[in-house]
């Protein structure tokens, strides 16, 4: 069975993802909160804001697999604060996790992953912004350059592809508004498993000829022209 790493996976878009692959594939989980759910094979917990835990816990995989399908780079943080009272640190953080660390463990895991996939997880976020996102817009936007980049380093033997979700509703306790609803062309926020089916469909690509590209997911927001 192929094996397919999935960076957090505890909780939220990472764990429908997990929940969705485990059917098809063996799947290891790399996450800063231990789950509680039981989707993986293998579950190795990491702060990926730290590099030397996450160059420990590579270490610690590569010593246990040899062979790696594919590497979904899920794991994200977010702030939403004015810009004067962001600080350092949190733009330091956010772009460790969301942007540093994905670029780590394709560096890594790249030499196994013969005829294999990366899928990096950006944001529609990278195209488009709301005032004090800052951080998290700019490693979003960053993760589809590496997803390119990437592909082009890798030409041949992994594809390389990203995925711009909008709207998803991570909370299942909230419900949305009919405004909020009908705000999108599909007629409803999204939820994680949309996304999981893009990774899905992503993994089953198996001749390589989609690769750098990236998959907006955002039931049809960001083609809506609004004026004021």
């Amino acid at each position: 069975m192929k094996t397919v790493l999935v960076t957090g996976a505890s909780r939220g878009i990472g764990k429908a993802i997990a929940e969705k692959l485990c059917r098809h594939y063996r799947v290891i989980a790399l996450d800063k909160e231990v789950p509680t759910h039981h989707f993986f094979e293998q579950f190795y917990t990491c702060d990926l804001s730290n590099t030397q835990e996450l160059q420990a816990a590579i270490k610690q995989i590569t010593k246990e697999i040899d062979a790696l399908y594919g590497l979904v780079n899920n794991a994200g943080i977010f702030i939403h604060k004015p810009l004067n009272e962001q600080s350092l640190q949190d733009w330091e953080r956010i772009i460790a996790v969301n942007l540093t660390a994905p670029y780590i463990l394709s560096q890594a895991f790249a030499p196994i992953l013969k005829q294999g996939h990366i899928i990096n997880i950006a944001s529609t976020r990278a195209f488009m912004s709301e005032a004090g996102t800052e951080p998290y817009s700019a490693s979003k936007g960053g993760i589809v350059a590496l997803t390119h980049a990437l592909s082009i380093s890798l030409a041949g033997y992994v594809s390389v592809n990203s995925i711009s979700p909008g709207w998803i509703n991570t909370d299942e306790s909230y419900v949305a508004t009919v405004e909020e609803q009908a705000w999108h062309s599909s007629g409803r926020i999204g939820k994680p498993s949309d996304i999981a089916e893009v990774v899905s469909f992503l993994l089953e690509r198996e001749d390589g000829f989609i690769t750098g590209s990236d998959f907006v997911v955002d039931g049809g927001v960001s083609k809506k022209m609004v004026y004021p």
